[in-house]
């Protein structure tokens, strides 16, 4: 819901008269809960890398654990996104 208002708002910047139309399908449910369900890394994947950078004697580049883990990139930086900061400062040297 929170999005059809936001776009309801928007509507009426270009002119003095906005008319909107809610259509709402069973589907909506279904993409708002997958947005939710990956908008912040799962405690599994968080744990797979945290395991991966002990394992290693020298650290890994994000290409490595993105091989090792077999997460994306952009999942990764979300994970490392919610490490703590002296975490982050680690591995972004390596």
């Amino acid at each position: 819901m929170v999005s059809y208002y936001q776009q309801v708002g928007r509507a009426g910047r270009e002119s003095r008269d906005a008319f909107g139309v809610l259509l709402q399908g069973d589907e909506d449910e279904e993409i708002h809960a997958h947005f939710a369900d990956t908008a912040f890394p799962s405690q599994d994947d968080i744990d797979d890398i945290l395991m991966a950078l002990m394992d290693s004697d020298e650290g890994l580049t994000e290409e490595e654990l993105e091989e090792s883990c077999n997460i994306r990139t952009r999942h990764i930086a979300l994970c490392t996104g919610q490490l703590p900061p002296h975490a982050r400062f680690v591995i972004s040297i390596i």
